[in-house]
């Protein structure tokens, strides 16, 4: 990977991360929460310490107290295939904080061994798509220290699919939360293309391609099968109502394409994505945080292609001309009601809407060119997400 092609992606995320700073996909956590394009927050605490870390279930998620989810995204990322729902497309969700009861004690820590599920249905417009993300995982406590910054400390593992009606995704991860804030995951999937040929995949011989959404509309694609691997960094503070976080997720393809094609169109980033090699998506979230189950917010999603001079034709200009793409919209999520430790808990509501700030076919085309969504259309994304604790230890 050469020098030039890293400084886009530094860029990117010190970007995101600081638009974060002035203005949420959560990965699942202890809780056994999912990462969806957008997720819930419980409610908070109104006298909550000035810059006390947020407990995060669950990325749009969608992350530090609950099991993986589902890159995802979304960005959530946004959605992914024809009918699915990219992890850039993960909407946010932090857990508030521990409270105090009458007497001044901290309830009690989650169980040292859990067995936690959670599942993300999402649907997206512009690009269109569904997804479904299930994740069962084991969770194990790490620390006897009921303190906001260590008590959702764990280190987990999981069985975590990705299905959609064109883009299925069967795999495991790992997840390791040292603290609260904090949580990095790694995860390996065998991904398929399939279905309709307007959502497979679109092999390409160069970055260069166009792609527009009526050529990918009206020419074949093609079946192709892979592993797709995932390196994520979470982090995220809770400031009394106010919720921060930023989740950069690392994907590395190897997939089969046809002979004399080095990248495809892969419908869960909307881009065209290296057969063998890397991308970044980054997603900033910030959340207020009502005490009534409701959190509104505003998240902000980049994604970036590593190309290599090799993916291009001979005589072809390096230049990369489809990322970094970026969106900017509200987030809103609404739970029913939070029960620790049910099978069934945190039902949540969630929807977004995102405008293309950049992006080669959605309003930031080349002057005449015709095959390109208005700018003033965004992504839309509506989503449900719940979670569930099935077996934990006595101590």
């Amino acid at each position: 990977m050469r020098v030039s092609q890293v400084w886009p992606a530094v860029l990117v995320a010190l970007y995101s991360t600081l638009a974060l700073a002035q203005s949420p996909a959560i990965s699942p956590g202890p809780r056994g929460e999912p990462a969806p394009a957008a997720a819930p927050a419980s409610e908070p605490t109104p006298d909550a310490a000035a810059t006390e870390p947020a407990v995060a279930p669950e990325g749009p998620a969608e992350d530090t107290a609950a099991a993986p989810p589902p890159e995802p995204a979304p960005n959530a990322a946004p959605p992914s295939s024809p009918e699915g729902v990219a992890d850039s497309s993960r909407t946010p969700v932090v857990e508030p904080r521990a409270k105090p009861d009458g007497t001044g004690e901290l309830p009690p820590l989650p169980a040292r061994h859990r067995l936690v599920y959670s599942n993300l249905l999402v649907l997206r417009v512009n690009p269109l798509g569904a997804e479904d993300r299930f994740t069962l995982g084991y969770n194990l406590r790490l620390y006897n220290n009921p303190k906001p910054l260590f008590r959702d400390s764990y280190f987990g593992v999981g069985f975590s699919p990705t299905i959609s009606p064109s883009i299925s995704r069967i795999g495991g991860n790992i997840d390791f939360a040292p603290l609260t804030i904090l949580r990095f995951r790694g995860a390996y999937y065998l991904a398929t293309w399939y279905g309709s040929d307007r959502f497979k995949a679109h092999p390409y011989s160069s970055p260069t391609t166009e792609y527009g959404p009526q050529k990918l509309k009206n020419e074949a694609g093609a079946n192709v099968l892979g592993g797709q691997v995932e390196l994520s960094a979470l982090f995220q503070v809770r400031v009394k109502m106010i919720a921060i976080r930023n989740e950069v997720t690392f994907y590395n393809n190897n997939i089969r394409l046809p002979t004399g094609n080095d990248v495809f169109y892969d419908l869960r980033h909307d881009v065209l994505v290296p057969a063998k090699g890397w991308f970044l998506t980054n997603d900033t979230d910030l959340l207020y945080m009502t005490k009534f189950g409701l959190n509104a917010g505003v998240r902000n999603s980049l994604v970036h292609v590593f190309y290599t001079s090799k993916m291009y034709g001979p005589g072809e200009v390096t230049d990369n001309p489809n990322t970094p793409m970026d969106r900017l919209g509200p987030v809103l999520t609404y739970t029913f009601f939070d029960r620790p430790e049910k099978r069934f808990n945190k039902p949540t509501l969630i929807f977004a809407a995102q405008w293309w700030l950049k992006h080669r076919y959605r309003g930031q085309g080349a002057p005449g060119m015709e095959d390109r969504i208005h700018q003033g259309i965004p992504l839309f994304l509506l989503g449900f997400s719940f979670t569930g604790e099935l077996v934990r230890s006595k101590h």
